[in-house]
């Protein structure tokens, strides 16, 4: 009786965690729906801003437009690595993929002889490299599951005037990159200086601009449009990361109820087996009892 009595107590022990799992997967459901609004929302405006950008790029002399964001400081050899995490666990390989490559492109980075300034936003990157020794320069704490975008503005603020004050060479992005609802992939953004932009060959080879008017000058133009274009793009970084961590989670407590399920079943027969057969066990008792009475 005792062995049912344990088998029993495991049982309903899974039940609360299977319990625990599926809420989870329903809260994680219903912030990617938000997170997952605001992604696909923002990824239009990231890629036109960019256009605009590029276009200004494409139809002006560019030593005219001759803008610090997009040349990279002579003499400088310092990066800042910003590292994306999560602040709470159970979302799967989230935190482990963006962890590994972040260390393996720092390798790579001091190898080139970069000196690397680590900026770690979340809990679990910041334990992930304080438990390896590793120094972290700034950590970010005060950022939620749905950051805002005035905190990262002035983030991306406060990272663009250290590279204009010439103290970094680089600014890269470790991120989980949110490709669709069924694949995330672990990604680095480089951010600054910002000498890629998307869009300056959209014409076909031969093809000339159509000409129209630029009011104010593209000079003024391009020196409010460039900073926006920075600040949106780690914009886009952040929500990829915030919509990809919530997917996650919901695949990962999908699984993990899935499990409970299957040992439920599985404890269930079990139970059912070792009562059964203390029943038997009992009733030839009974029965060898009542023989050696007659």
């Amino acid at each position: 009786m005792a062995k049912a009595r344990r088998i029993l107590k495991h049982a309903n022990a899974i039940k609360n965690i299977r319990t625990i799992t599926r809420t989870m997967g329903m809260v994680a459901a219903a912030r990617f729906k938000r997170t997952h609004d605001r992604a696909v929302a923002a990824r239009p405006y990231t890629d036109h801003l960019a256009g605009l950008v590029a276009d200004i790029v494409d139809r002006v002399d560019r030593e005219k437009l001759n803008h610090p964001l997009m040349t990279e400081p002579e003499g400088v050899k310092s990066l800042v690595m910003l590292v994306i995490t999560s602040n709470r666990g159970l979302c799967g390989s989230f935190n482990t993929a963006v962890l590994r490559l972040a260390s393996e492109r720092m390798d790579q980075l001091r190898e080139s002889g970069y000196k690397v300034h680590l900026h770690v936003l979340g809990k679990r990157g910041i334990q992930y490299f304080r438990f390896r020794g590793i120094e972290v320069a700034l950590e970010y704490r005060d950022f939620t599951d749905m950051p805002e975008y005035e905190d990262i503005r002035r983030v991306a603020g406060e990272l663009m005037d250290v590279y204009l004050a010439g103290d970094i060479s680089d600014l890269e992005i470790a991120y989980m990159q949110f490709i669709s609802a069924g694949r995330q992939s672990a990604s680095i953004a480089q951010i600054l200086p910002m000498s890629d932009l998307p869009g300056i060959a959209r014409r076909r080879p031969g093809e000339e601009a159509l000409p129209y008017d630029f009011h104010p000058s593209p000079e003024e133009l391009f020196k409010d449009l460039l900073p926006a274009a920075v600040i949106q793009k780690i914009y886009q970084c952040f929500m990829d990361a915030a919509v990809s961590e919530q997917v996650m989670r919901i695949a990962a407590m999908h699984g993990a109820t899935e499990a409970a399920d299957e040992m439920i079943h599985k404890m269930t027969v079990k139970y059912n087996r070792v009562r059964q057969s203390q029943i038997t066990t009992e009733l030839a008792e009974i029965m060898g009892g009542r023989m050696g009475l007659e």
